[in-house]
């Protein structure tokens, strides 16, 4: 087959990608376009700088698709989601959508146990709205919105420190510990994680020194 065929057939294949009005199917046709055009300029040994410049427009039309495919295959966050990410700006929006995905909105229509003391702990929750009772030793306290139950045990692997039951009415986010293991590998929703329990230990330790004071 003659290169000037060739070339013309990848001509062809352009110009019908035009009147495509799909993007993912005309970036799909423009890829097919390029992979004969990188066909053909290896039919002649001197077009080495347009066989370089046909793999690129190759290669950008597949990064395109795959970026398009991406955001269609994005879940839109909801109204509640939204209004978390406010309070979690510690994470990209990226890796937000990635915790979103594994996670779990409960509103409680009745006190609910989330961690039992010396137990395992095979769940994170974060507190939305309401409360909660947190017992240990004996002793209890009551504690609010925007805190992370169970993160004790998911960041040192011990059993749950206290038992705690949330109130009745409280909307919580709850992340099974072993899918949001495997998300923590991510190094940057690490990052963003640990972040979250620096900002989530100085709340705790600021609301016992005001208990302490009372």
């Amino acid at each position: 087959m003659s290169q000037f065929f060739v070339l013309n057939i990848a001509a062809a294949v352009f110009f019908i990608g035009f009147f495509i009005s799909d993007v993912i199917l005309s970036r799909a046709v423009f890829a097919v376009g390029a992979a004969v055009l990188v066909y053909g300029f290896t039919l002649n040994e001197g077009n080495f700088l347009a066989l370089v410049w046909a793999m690129i427009f190759l290669l950008t039309n597949l990064g395109v698709i795959w970026l398009t495919l991406q955001r269609r295959n994005a879940v839109p966050l909801s109204d509640e989601a939204k209004a978390l990410a406010k309070e979690m700006p510690q994470f990209s929006k990226k890796d937000f959508a990635r915790l979103m995905q594994i996670c779990d909105w409960q509103t409680l229509e009745a006190e609910q146990k989330l961690t039992e003391q010396g137990a395992p702990v095979e769940t994170l929750y974060y507190i939305v709205t309401g409360g909660a009772t947190v017992a240990k030793n004996d002793k209890s306290i009551e504690v609010g919105a925007d805190l992370l139950i169970g993160e004790i045990s998911l960041t040192q692997k011990v059993p749950a420190t206290a038992t705690v039951h949330a109130h009745k009415g409280s909307v919580l986010v709850a992340w099974p510990v072993k899918k949001l293991n495997k998300l923590l590998k991510r190094k940057s929703l690490k990052a963003g994680f640990d972040a979250l329990l620096s900002h989530d230990l100085a709340e705790k330790l600021a609301a016992d020194e005001l208990r302490d004071q009372d």
